[in-house]
């Protein structure tokens, strides 16, 4: 059996998967949206039902992109990821960014005037931000290399 050596905590490696997971999940999901998906209540607000505007796609297409981003620097800080060999100082930023940014989600997916946005954000944004804080703190002190 092959044991995978890590200079990181197990928990750290698996909560940077989880998290990058569900960002990639939800940089899926708006990329439907700006290709037309009629998922318009599930997301921003859940003001328009069916096809977004135009306008509102090009902010779904934006958003997947910086999701992509943060997927990349949460398993960055785990030393895996197409972001893996950049500075770490650099990772660190985007990192915590990415964790203030799903802590952020959770509480606007709480208060959204859309029940059903409510309730399919809501806890999805909830693990993201925990698998985030538990990267965070299990990798604290090697942020310089």
């Amino acid at each position: 059996m092959n044991k995978i050596t890590s200079p990181f905590p197990r928990a750290a490696r698996i909560g940077a998967t989880i998290a990058a997971v569900l960002f990639t999940l939800v940089a899926l999901f708006q990329l439907a949206v700006v290709v037309g998906a009629p998922l318009g209540e599930y997301t921003q607000g859940g003001a328009n039902k069916g096809t977004l505007p135009a306008q509102s796609r090009i902010f779904a297409g934006v958003s997947s992109a910086l999701v992509l981003v943060m997927a990349a620097a949460i398993l960055a800080r785990t030393e895996r990821g197409p972001l893996r060999l950049a500075p770490r100082r650099l990772i660190t930023v985007l990192a915590w960014f990415t964790t203030a940014y799903a802590g952020v989600g959770v509480i606007l997916n709480l208060i959204t005037p859309s029940a059903v946005e409510r309730a399919v954000w809501a806890p999805i944004t909830a693990v993201m931000f925990a698998a985030c804080l538990v990267t965070m703190l299990k990798t604290r002190g090697r942020a310089t290399r």
